[in-house]
């Protein structure tokens, strides 16, 4: 897009072409004819003078539009103009009858005598009561006081859209509100605290403020267990860190103290913002959660089956293995007897070890058991939920749909309206954070049987918790798949996965064509090896679709963002017959590969679902209004996105380790490089590595590849909840109850 000469613009609005929120794309009626506008205008409507100050920009696919900087409604300066506005609609109370009583009455500055007076200026004429002149007045000012509040604001580093939102959260009073404590952006999630933290300086707010000191804290204690899975701070830590943020760059005689934000932790704690538990200190919400999930699932071992005799269960059992003709081993036989014996059991083993051998066993059996039970299958993600359904033949949704999750809401199943299953399996529960598992377990009957089925040697969840591995060190009983079987034994990606989660380098057999290691050093020649390999497979008669490039990280020349840029202009590149749509720094084009990054109800799709860009276009609402839309292909099913929600769509030509749980594809190609140091650990490399379904591509140095195999020191997380869970008053006793698999043999 390019951008010629700064300017400002006076006219009358003509058609809105667009609006959502306080952005909009309008036609401008000025003196030399019509343009298009476009930026954010709070409260504006067509028939309206307005003023306009920003940028002529020249759109590759709509041509010359004015982007808006800020903008300014004139006061009225005639009386035809006087009337115009006040019967306008814009006004509340005031039709066109008493719109002209009104300016008869003040004349042609009747609007700008009603901003100066106030009521007085018009609870004396005949028409309007005290009630109606307060309404008038309000709506009037209104109208112009949004353009004096954004100039204000503005001076402080404040955007014309982060003051418009200040504005419908404090009205006129959202200047002196933002002068006295611009902390409290962050509770509007405008800002972050570093952001509010600049705002202050400009304001002039002292670094010792208290305002200041609460609202680090609070941010460091939240950044910190979201940043690393934590779901507490030890109280010193908290502290340390928080000074180290206040303090930065700060002349000693404005420094805090550790008694400062002492203070500041108590009056938190006071509020109800914070709660502590001994030297730990925890976000209210965390802890909420924590406490909960304890709870709940010691009530649901606390639930005892009883019904089914061991001999009956193994002739059920020999009865499955003759119709499907296979013999379970005796590890998966036993996962059999221990859900018949428990209420909840974890089934826990690495790949090829037959976790959905059981699990297909566990629920024929189960019917064989209950022929009118009803059981429910879910999973963390999207793609793993696909992966469920596909395995079992039974449908299966995520987490999230399964109990009707609404973000701001109370989900539509929960302690109060538990879900209708008598069985549910819970698959890829090692992505589960202390969050979802407070939501699905606060969902489930007491008296319902539940089966959790991962593998904890994978990358524990992006958020707060480590849900699977603290339940299994807890006690809950837990069967674990430890045998390969000899189907999976051929494959070097099982085999290679397995040495990695033992310790061991990896072997690499020439003759098979399922695991490939590639040297390179340099990480641009690592990149640029990646991009052959893709092209390659592409020849080959792979989709984009069946390969997933997996990186440790997002930044750096080997990271997702430059990967992306690098494989979209290799494999889709610019084209006159492609539609293609920037945003910010991203070119979102027709056949780009994308992944959709957050829960979204309404669109139906999930965090993790993966598509291709088929289209632009003009979608026009149930008012005729028309919108720029991109579409979107998934799963055979055409999704729209507006503008303002591609914040939820990303290039996925490459993704990180993290982002690909849940999902797998035929080629995984993985660089693994040293310039990645600080993401070389054991479960990385083992978690990408068991997405592949066919074949496993390493680029980069044995090096690298063996530091991130040695280094098993798994990153502590800060939980209580395997504490709570040994000691709560309803707990289940772990040592006679957890078998694992091949205790009997």
């Amino acid at each position: 897009m390019t951008i010629t000469t700064a300017t400002k613009l006076k006219g009358k609005l003509g058609h809105i072409i667009y609006r959502n929120d306080d952005f909009l794309i309008a036609v401008l009626n000025t003196d030399d004819g019509e343009c298009v506008i476009k930026g954010s205008m709070l409260g504006v409507d067509k028939g309206e003078d307005v003023e306009v100050h920003g940028n002529w920009s020249v759109h590759p696919k709509y041509g010359r539009q004015f982007e808006i900087e800020r903008w300014e409604r004139p006061l009225p300066a005639t009386e035809e103009q006087a009337i115009a506005f006040l019967s306008s609609g814009l006004v509340k109370g005031c039709g066109p009858k008493l719109a002209k009583t009104i300016v008869k009455h003040l004349g042609s500055s009747a609007v700008e005598i009603m901003m100066e007076q106030g009521e007085s200026a018009i609870r004396h004429i005949k028409g309007i009561g005290e009630k109606n002149a307060r309404t008038i007045i309000q709506s009037v000012k209104a109208n112009f006081e949004v353009q004096k509040i954004i100039g204000e604001l503005g001076q402080y580093g404040i955007s014309t859209n982060m003051a418009m939102k200040i504005y419908k959260e404090y009205g006129s009073n959202a200047v002196s509100v933002v002068k006295e404590n611009p902390y409290l952006l962050t509770k509007l999630d405008l800002v972050g605290f570093l952001k509010a933290d600049e705002i202050a300086r400009k304001v002039g707010v002292s670094p010792l403020s208290g305002y200041r000191i609460e609202a680090c804290t609070d941010y460091v204690l939240k950044e910190k267990c979201m940043s690393l899975g934590h779901c507490y701070l030890p109280e010193s830590e908290l502290i340390n860190e928080t000074l180290k943020v206040l303090n930065h760059n700060q002349p000693e005689q404005m420094r805090v103290t550790r008694e400062d934000v002492e203070k500041a932790i108590y009056n938190l704690e006071l509020r109800g913002r914070l709660i502590f538990e001994g030297d730990a200190v925890y976000p209210k919400y965390l802890h909420t959660y924590e406490k909960d999930v304890a709870c709940k699932l010691s009530k649901l071992t606390g639930c005892r089956d009883g019904e089914a005799m061991p001999k009956r269960l193994d002739a059920w059992i020999r009865n499955y293995q003759r119709r499907h003709g296979i013999v379970l081993a005796e590890q998966q036989r036993e996962a059999i007897r221990q859900l018949f014996a428990n209420n909840v059991l974890i089934l826990t083993g690495g790949p090829g070890t037959g976790k959905t051998t059981v699990t297909k066993a566990l629920i024929d059996i189960y019917r064989q058991k209950n022929p009118n039970a009803f059981i429910g299958l879910c999973a963390p993600t999207g793609r793993a939920a696909r992966r469920l359904a596909e395995v079992t033949g039974m449908e299966a949704s995520t987490i999230h749909s399964m109990i009707g999750f609404r973000p701001g809401e109370e989900p539509e199943y929960n302690r109060h309206n538990p879900l209708p299953f008598d069985f549910i399996i819970v698959d890829e529960v090692s992505m589960m954070d202390i969050q979802l598992a407070y939501y699905l377990l606060e969902a489930i009957d007491p008296g319902t049987k539940v089966l959790f089925v991962g593998d904890v040697d994978q990358l524990p969840s992006v958020n707060p918790g480590n849900f699977l591995k603290d339940m299994i060190e807890a006690g809950i009983p837990t069967v674990k798949l430890t045998e390969i079987f000899r189907q999976a034994q051929e494959s070097q990606i099982v085999v290679n996965a397995h040495r990695v989660n033992k310790g061991q380098p990896v072997v690499v057999d020439e003759s098979k064509n399922d695991f490939y290691f590639l040297y390179k050093e340099d990480p641009k020649e690592i990149a640029q090896l990646i991009k052959k390999s893709v092209l390659r497979f592409l020849q080959l008669g792979y989709g984009i679709e069946d390969i997933l490039v997996l990186s440790p990280m997002k930044k750096g020349p080997i990271g997702t963002h430059e990967l992306n840029l690098i494989l979209q202009e290799a494999v889709n590149p610019p084209s006159p017959a492609k539609d293609e749509w920037k945003v910010g720094k991203t070119t979102f084009r027709q056949g780009d590969k994308v992944i959709h990054t957050k829960n979204n109800r309404e669109k139906g799709l999930n965090n993790g679902e993966m598509g291709i860009v088929t289209r632009t276009g003009i979608w026009f609402d149930e008012n005729g209004v028309g919108h720029e839309v991109l579409y979107c292909n998934f799963m055979g099913r055409e999704v729209r996105y507006l503008k303002d929600e591609l914040k939820e769509l990303q290039l996925a030509y490459a993704i990180t380790i993290h982002k690909s749980q849940g999902g797998q594809a035929p080629v995984v190609i993985m660089p693994v490089s040293t310039s990645h140091y600080i993401m070389l650990a054991r479960n990385l490399i083992y978690t990408g590595m068991t997405r592949a379904e066919q074949k496993v591509v390493m680029i980069g140095t044995k090096k690298a590849l063996n530091i991130a195999i040695r280094n098993n020191k798994i990153a502590q997380r800060n939980t209580k909840l395997k504490e709570r869970l040994l000691y709560t008053d309803d707990k289940f006793k772990p040592v006679e109850l957890t078998m694992q698999a091949g205790d009997r043999n």
